[in-house]
């Protein structure tokens, strides 16, 4: 499993897409948590709250990026964002660190 950063940025209003996503997002993490998409969202950071409705970032784990695609779109969520999605490696600080 390869693990995607995304920044995703607002199409238009972005409360709109927040009410959307408040909607939806109960029973999108439901279908991703039973394996029924073909990629996970495992962590999504939103800066909206604090005042900044430019980006919202979402770590996803997925077999391809087009899997990842296929669930923004699916979802009903590439109506309200646009994605720039990238492959990451994680770095464990603490690993670095040489602490447990």
């Amino acid at each position: 499993m390869a693990t995607f950063f995304a920044l995703h940025t607002p199409i238009g209003d972005p409360a709109a897409g927040w009410e959307f996503f408040a909607k939806g997002a109960p029973a999108l993490a439901a279908a991703m948590a039973a394996g029924q998409t073909p990629a996970k969202a495992i962590t999504t950071w939103n800066p909206y709250a604090y005042g900044r409705g430019d980006y919202v970032f979402c770590l996803w784990e997925a077999e391809k990026p087009e899997d990842v695609m296929a669930v923004i779109r699916d979802s009903g969520l590439a109506d309200y964002v646009t994605t720039d999605l990238m492959q990451v490696d994680g770095i464990d600080w603490a690993t670095l660190a040489g602490t447990p």
